[in-house]
């Protein structure tokens, strides 16, 4: 995405500090019984800014709501919860700086960051410092390690690229032009659709990537307009698609791509980066070009159904305080906090890194969350999760608008095998 800046510059570090100066006990104080106090302190490193702020502030008043949870239940007693959110813009840098700040704070658990790339910068220092970062947005397979300090809540790539590959083929694609963000997370996605696509039979063209900070999106979609044209001719354009993974920036994608003849006569796919953001609808040109499209399906973790309805009160909580509904990203990142909290209070005052480790991983296991019952794998990672599609769809006369179109079940026996695929077209 084209929103970052050097940490260099003064406006961001100011930026920085005031944001750590205004970071959350998040709720009103409650009133403190006499004696010591124990503070459980969260941070989190969130894209509230730039790139990213969809899910960042939708995370941001999921956790809010978690701390003042919290702080309700211990009233009572001799401890209180903190929240200490660092913006970081989505930027790598930032995130290492945010980091740093948090862990000088005492931080032993973050939440956050979203992104693969702002993950991998601070990987090392959560290792060396033994302070454990709970990403609830990471999906870069290259991210998985073993017993390192990372834990994503959250399934990788690989999944998520089975379950787009599963509904391309269902709809009759068999050659597929990708476009893609040049990060970590989204080369992972475009890497992972590739290969699944490749196994099943479908051709995969060499499609083009482009530059976090590109304004200008004519030379990518001329690429791809030839690729589409050259794809179209043998095939037909009923069973050509595109892929494009990003973040906000696609909708000035998908705008830009109406100047490119024949683009709007393919079917078009998204990643779980830009699936409900709220630019694209808002967009009218994007939104329009995604209905041309067949609605730009895009998968999503999906929150499974009982679990929507027991939580609906607090999903309504999060939304009110976010003006936005959270997805199970969003959520997801509820979840870690709830756990991160009481690890901290189980674990026992300066625990060493892999004891602190230990203890997250078995309170995480098992977990009966918001988005669901948490298993983790031998990475860390969340082993794998049922997908909703979610497409722009104009029903009526109505402005288009992010409907949930189809679901994805995964292989019970291998979740990065061909599951099953009910729906992802928009309503006629």
């Amino acid at each position: 995405m084209a929103h970052r800046s050097r940490i260099g510059c003064p406006r961001v570090l100011a930026a920085l500090i005031v944001t750590a100066a205004a970071s959350i006990v998040a709720s009103p104080a409650p009133a403190q019984p006499a004696g010591p106090t124990t503070v459980l302190p969260v941070g989190a490193l969130l894209s509230i800014t730039g790139g990213g702020s969809s899910l960042g502030n939708t995370s941001r008043a999921a956790l809010e709501v978690a701390a003042a949870r919290w702080n309700q239940r211990l009233a009572s007693t001799e401890t209180r919860v903190t929240l200490d959110i660092v913006d970081t813009g989505q930027d790598p840098a930032r995130a290492v700086t945010g980091f740093q700040a948090l862990a000088a704070r005492g931080v032993r658990i973050i939440i956050g960051p979203q992104s693969s790339s702002e993950v991998a910068a601070i990987q090392p220092l959560a290792n060396a410092q033994g302070i454990l970062v709970v990403s609830q947005g990471s999906t870069a397979s290259s991210l998985a390690m073993p017993d390192d300090n990372v834990f994503r809540f959250v399934p990788n790539d690989h999944v998520e690229g089975r379950a787009t590959v599963d509904l391309l083929a269902r709809q009759g694609v068999r050659t597929l032009v990708p476009l893609w963000r040049d990060d970590r997370g989204n080369q992972g996605l475009a890497d992972s659709v590739r290969a699944a696509a490749t196994a099943d039979g479908i051709q995969v063209t060499p499609g083009f990537r482009y530059e976090p900070d590109t304004t200008d999106y004519t030379p990518a979609l001329q690429a791809v307009a030839a690729q589409v044209a050259a794809a179209t001719q043998q095939v037909g354009a009923g069973h050509v698609g595109v892929y494009l993974a990003g973040f906000e920036e696609v909708a000035d994608v998908l705008a830009a791509a109406r100047t490119q003849p024949g683009l709007a006569s393919v079917r078009w796919y998204g990643g779980d980066g830009s699936a409900q953001a709220t630019q694209l609808v808002d967009n009218r040109a994007a939104a329009g070009f995604a209905v041309a499209a067949q609605g730009f399906p895009s998968p999503l973790v999906a929150l499974p159904a009982a679990s929507a309805r027991a939580n609906a009160a607090l999903i309504r909580q999060i939304s009110r305080r976010a003006h936005a509904t959270p997805d199970a990203f969003a959520l997801s990142a509820y979840d870690a906090f709830n756990v991160a909290v009481q690890t901290l209070r189980h674990a026992g005052p300066n625990p060493t890194g892999p004891a602190l480790r230990a203890a997250f991983a078995s309170t995480a296991a098992g977990y009966p969350g918001v988005t669901g019952t948490i298993r983790l794998d031998e990475f860390g990672d969340r082993a794998s999760d049922p997908y909703a599609y979610w497409s722009i769809c104009r029903v009526g006369r109505a402005r288009p608008r992010w409907l949930r179109t189809g679901t994805w079940t995964p292989n019970s026996s291998d979740p990065t095998g061909p599951g099953q695929v009910v729906g992802g077209t928009c309503p006629r």
